[in-house]
């Protein structure tokens, strides 16, 4: 089972040599990319085997190999800032990026439905 994102801030806390060493092969292959993408990866790429966490191939070449296929798509995954709604109702804004609701076919005016899946993570879709 995917870790979730506080599980993957552990992870990369764990094995920041790890997070390092295929941030540097992802970068020489022209891809920049946050630490929780490559946590994400591997993890996913551990999970294939039922492992938490397999060690790091040998060679670049098949380490690449391996975050490549297992990277997030772009594009399924944002990050959204939110701010205090200063109301005192601890209540939050969450503005949502133009890109992305172009993406997705949202507009002004759609009723959307946010549940918090696990602490941390936030599942929005829109109410047809």
């Amino acid at each position: 089972m995917m870790p979730t994102l506080r599980e993957r801030k552990d992870l990369a806390m764990q094995f920041p040599d790890d997070v390092a060493r295929m941030k540097r092969c992802l970068k020489a292959a022209g891809k920049q990319v946050e630490d929780d993408d490559v946590v994400y990866a591997w993890s996913d790429y551990s999970d294939t085997v039922c492992a938490e966490w397999l060690s790091l191939c040998e060679g670049d070449d098949a380490l690449l190999s391996i975050l490549l296929a297992h990277l997030p798509p772009a594009g399924t995954r944002w990050r959204i800032p939110i701010t205090d709604a200063e109301d005192d109702s601890g209540a939050v804004i969450m503005s949502l990026p133009p890109a992305l609701l172009v993406q997705i076919g949202w507009k002004k005016g759609d009723t959307l439905y946010v549940a918090m899946d696990e602490p941390g993570v936030l599942t929005v879709q829109r109410v047809d």
